[in-house]
């Protein structure tokens, strides 16, 4: 199989499991529901560089991410597919960056679209580029920074100063997506490679012009920004990355050490099971030992640094999985090329446990999940979601057996590229409803009061449903009343935070505001039924959906006949 022909591949295989299926999952707040507002606004007001999320100034990251969605919306239309599609290039151009590598490390033109596919088949970057988040459109750009800065390493002056300069522009750009850790990550990387590869020389001159590439590409849009917005960078920069890093507060997620390294060998699914035979492969190989040590240089350092942060979450990680993916694709072409069968008796025992799991799914689709103690995943349609998991882990195994039957060991990997898809594919439409909050995917209560919200005087909402109400409406003159959580920006501009209500002060309000108009309160379940206690003469409508409750208070108008 040549070169063309898995490229190829990658294409429909990129189609097929990033793209096919990216409108079918509900977005789910606050992270999808806050982009998709912002980008929205963004696209709204034709300010691109005003900062905005539901009306609130917002200073928590830089604007190229909001950019790219808000572009999205513009040319697909105000749906979760578009505020999607970034994130899923993004994901693709990290693919092609994590092969670009493969190439350099073994010389051979076939080991860029394999890595390429393990890469966009590997667990947590698929399910986070299909979210809309700014962690995929981050690491695309880290991704080519890290590739271009390998690539620099390996050619002569003149073309590598090309290569760093275009390290640094990508890094640039990164730093505009998200801060700080655009120039953390890869320069803990580059001068771990270089002190491993004993260039001490190059540790203190390759440095600048990756510099000047990023202010090139950074400096411009910094300064813009820092026009539009005076107060951004001082916010940024001392706020939302020293004081994260050191002292987070309670919204900054506080995790022990080891999470990410927890949460590195759960998302590398479905290629974990074959680290091993990869790793056996790749050790003490002379001609490809500057490409190991690279990728290793790409994990280790930034996995540690990531880890003794205070604050937190999965998604700083995902940068961590193009080497990965670079490391199993070369190791397991290397591995196939060195056995005449790759069928052993650990790929039979697979086989078997994968048609166990198949059966006992489609058991599962028939009984009563109750009975077994198996909580509710669903809210609705448990059968078909069974039969779904039985399906493609039957197919899972078809796949595997498939693959086996060829002796040429690019069929073989070609083949086994296709294998984790089933799942895949399932995993995007077993979003298990019956486990989130309403106030995670509210959209079916929204859609429901639309026209209450749209006509409302007064929209008030708990911090958790903000975004979603502002997504579904348009509306970005929302109240938040209780915990303001983000949308309180610690700048303290005084016509916002009169848009932050406390619960006492709120229902102070309401006669007020009831007197000649409607108020629209989008409210967690307890506090809803409280004030349609409290008001209840006021109440025009009232409906729940489990933790989320949409009240609708408003004076009826005085319908009795006037007198003469």
């Amino acid at each position: 199989m040549n070169t063309r022909k898995l490229w190829i591949q990658v294409g429909v295989l990129f189609a097929v499991v990033y793209l096919a299926l990216l409108w079918a999952r509900p977005m789910i707040t606050p992270d999808e529901a806050r982009y998709g507002a912002m980008g929205a606004e963004m696209l709204s007001i034709g300010e691109w560089f005003k900062l905005r999320m539901v009306g609130f100034t917002y200073y928590e990251k830089p604007p190229l991410g909001t950019w790219c969605i808000a572009a999205s919306i513009g040319v697909f239309g105000h749906n979760a597919f578009a505020i999607r599609f970034p994130c899923a290039v993004a994901s693709l151009i990290t693919a092609i960056a994590a092969g670009s590598v493969a190439r350099r490390m073994t010389g051979r033109r076939e080991a860029a679209p394999l890595a390429a596919m393990v890469q966009l088949t590997t667990l947590f970057p698929m399910v986070i580029g299909t979210v809309a988040l700014l962690d995929p459109i981050f690491t695309a750009f880290t991704s080519l920074t890290l590739a271009w800065f390998f690539a620099a390493t390996q050619e002569q002056r003149k073309t590598q100063a090309i290569w760093l300069l275009l390290s640094g522009g990508a890094a640039g750009l990164a730093f505009m997506t998200k801060g700080l850790l655009a120039f953390a990550i890869p320069a803990l990387t580059a001068a771990s490679y270089l002190c491993w590869q004993r260039r001490w020389k190059d540790l203190f001159t390759m440095p600048w012009l990756p510099i000047m590439g990023a202010v090139i590409t950074a400096g411009p849009l910094a300064l813009l920004l820092h026009q539009a917005e005076p107060g951004f960078w001082n916010y940024f920069i001392v706020v939302e990355h020293f004081r994260r890093f050191a002292n987070p507060d309670p919204n900054q997620h506080v995790e022990p050490w080891w999470l990410l390294m927890l949460v590195l060998l759960g998302g590398s699914l479905f290629w974990l099971i074959v680290w091993p035979r990869a790793f056996n492969s790749l050790r003490g190989v002379a001609s490809i030992a500057h490409g190991f040590r690279f990728c290793l240089c790409w994990i280790v350092p930034p996995l540690l640094l990531l880890s003794l942060s205070a604050g937190k979450l999965p998604t700083y990680i995902l940068p961590l999985f193009a080497p990965i993916s670079v490391l199993v694709a070369v190791g397991l072409l290397r591995w196939r090329e060195g056995v005449k069968h790759s069928c052993d008796s650990g790929t039979r025992i697979v086989l078997l446990l994968l048609r166990v799991l198949a059966l006992t799914a489609f058991v599962l689709a028939i009984i009563d999940t109750h009975t077994i103690g198996i909580p509710q995943l669903w809210l609705a349609h448990a059968a078909p979601r069974w039969v779904l998991i039985g399906i493609a882990l039957l197919t899972w195994s078809v796949l595997e057996s498939f693959s086996h039957r060829t002796t040429q060991p690019m069929h073989w990997l070609a083949r086994s590229m296709w294998i984790p898809v089933p799942m895949l594919l399932a995993l995007q439409l077993l979003l298990p409803d019956a486990l989130l909050a309403t106030m995670k995917v509210p959209w079916q209560i929204l859609h429901n009061n639309h026209a209450a919200l749209m006509a409302a005087d007064h929209v008030v909402a708990i911090h958790s449903v903000g975004h979603a109400v502002s997504w579904s409406t348009g509306r970005t003159d929302l109240l938040i009343v209780g915990d303001p959580s983000e949308f309180d920006n610690e700048l303290k501009i005084e016509s916002e935070q009169g848009r932050l209500l406390s619960l006492e002060t709120l229902m102070q309000r309401i006669p007020q505001w009831t007197s000649n108009g409607t108020i629209v309160l989008a409210l967690e379940t307890d506090q809803a039924k409280m004030l349609a206690t409290r008001f209840s003469k006021l109440v025009r409508s009232l409906q729940t959906d489990r933790d989320l409750t949409l009240l609708v208070l408003g004076a009826y108008p005085d319908t009795s006949p006037t007198r003469p």
